[in-house]
């Protein structure tokens, strides 16, 4: 009996036959292993076409929130929105389900997004991104798509945050205090606003340089919805803002939310709720990580970086 396994590394060779098998690529395709992270990503070469393979870790993502990431994809492909889709396999059918050792891991195949990553945006680029940000949020504000892979509810982000991190701060009761104090503050704050000004939908849930392309025509190409979920859309404004918000300027930051407005006006509550999203976005970061880092499949996340990480979100929430 083969010992159990929690997250393995499936054969590249025999990913390319299954892709093989149910779309019409070349016979002398090749794939290249890009990442390891929440999922496992692959670059496929058929000719003159290029895809990307996203296999799914084991227990990750749900088969219905997969589903509903695709339908979510093909809406904003069918509305003009550039994304990296999924691409349709020769019974007309997006996931490919995979018997790993650790159990069932879904396949999917998406498009290839063209130009590169960019990490320092223009002004110009900031606001760009911003028009395309705002056009995304007019096509899922108010819907729903079915099951979304996060809930970004504010008392659901604390109660995982707290539930998480309580066993690992167990010696840094000063900072644990600190999220309880910040959970009170933000219930506060939240229960004293009219929720009316404040536009739900579905949001990207990971809007940062990693997850989208900028060609050198300045077009953008979104990718990566492996966050998107239900909440304020404002959300993913905070997203923006708060990654590598040491090296993102003003400038940048009014660029891009200016370009934002030109497709959807946010109220003065949407506006003064940015700084409470960006740090909302913080503490999901590094309760995500400090979930995987269970001990188990990978090595726990040292109690000290945990501390130093809320010091830093304390900071910047003090500043705000």
């Amino acid at each position: 009996m083969p010992f159990p396994t929690e997250y393995s590394s499936l054969s590249p060779s025999a990913l390319l036959a299954l892709v093989a098998e149910n779309y019409p690529i070349t016979k002398n395709a090749t794939i290249t292993f890009l990442k390891r992270g929440f999922n496992d990503t692959y670059s496929i070469e058929s000719g003159k076409n290029k895809y990307i393979l996203r296999v799914y870790k084991y227990n990750w993502r749900s088969l219905e929130s997969i589903q509903t990431e695709i339908k979510l994809l093909n809406h904003l492909k069918e509305n003009g929105i550039s994304v990296s889709f999924p691409v349709e396999d020769s019974s007309k059918e997006y996931i490919q389900t995979i018997e790993a050792p650790e159990g069932k891991r879904y396949a999917v195949l998406f498009s290839f997004a063209e130009g590169k990553q960019t990490r320092k945006l223009s002004p110009e680029q900031a606001y760009l991104l911003g028009i395309q940000t705002g056009k995304i949020h007019l096509l899922t504000q108010g819907q729903s798509f079915g099951t979304t892979a996060q809930n970004y509810d504010i008392e659901n982000q604390f109660e995982k945050t707290l539930k998480t991190l309580k066993p690992i701060l167990t010696h840094h009761i000063e900072q644990y205090e600190y999220l309880i104090h910040l959970q009170a503050e933000f219930k506060t704050k939240f229960n004293s606003i009219d929720k009316s000004q404040i536009s739900m939908g579905v949001c990207h849930g990971d809007l940062q340089a990693e997850n989208f392309f900028l060609t050198a025509e300045n077009k953008f190409t979104f990718f990566d919805f492996d966050f998107f979920g239900t909440g304020a859309l404002i959300y993913d404004i905070g997203v923006f803002i708060w990654y590598d918000h040491k090296n993102k300027s003003k400038e940048i930051i009014e660029a891009f939310v200016k370009g934002y407005q030109t497709q959807r006006t946010l109220t003065e509550t949407e506006v003064s709720l940015l700084p409470y999203f960006s740090t909302l976005r913080a503490l999901f970061q590094m309760t995500l990580y400090c979930k995987i880092s269970d001990g188990k499949q990978l090595p726990l996340w040292p109690a000290q970086e945990v501390a130093n990480f809320i010091k830093k979100v304390e900071k910047w929430y003090s500043d705000k």
